[in-house]
């Protein structure tokens, strides 16, 4: 099946909305709430790790590059480096 562009394009009015105010909401700081890593941050890096996987994320994120800095940071912290999916992949198939 080959995806319906059209329903992608009119999907996409929310997740622009949503990062806008991600965007906003970081602004110039490292992190969400404070200098340091927060619980906002954990709580939304899976997501928009996620979302960096895919073809959107280019979309999303070509005017907001503090949002493309910050999944940088976060992707360089060892949580997120030991919880890729290839990593759980691993460990499952260890297991």
């Amino acid at each position: 099946l080959l995806p319906d562009e059209s329903a992608i394009a009119l999907a996409m009015r929310k997740p622009q909305t949503v990062m806008t105010e991600r965007s906003r909401l970081l602004g110039e700081k490292d992190y969400f709430a404070c200098d340091a890593v927060t619980l906002a941050d954990l709580m939304i890096a899976p997501q928009l790790a996620s979302l960096a996987e895919t073809p959107e994320w280019a979309v999303l994120t070509a005017n907001r590059p503090n949002l493309q800095g910050w999944l940088a940071r976060m992707r360089d912290r060892e949580s997120m480096q030991a919880t890729t999916w290839d990593r759980v992949a691993e460990m499952a198939k260890a297991a």
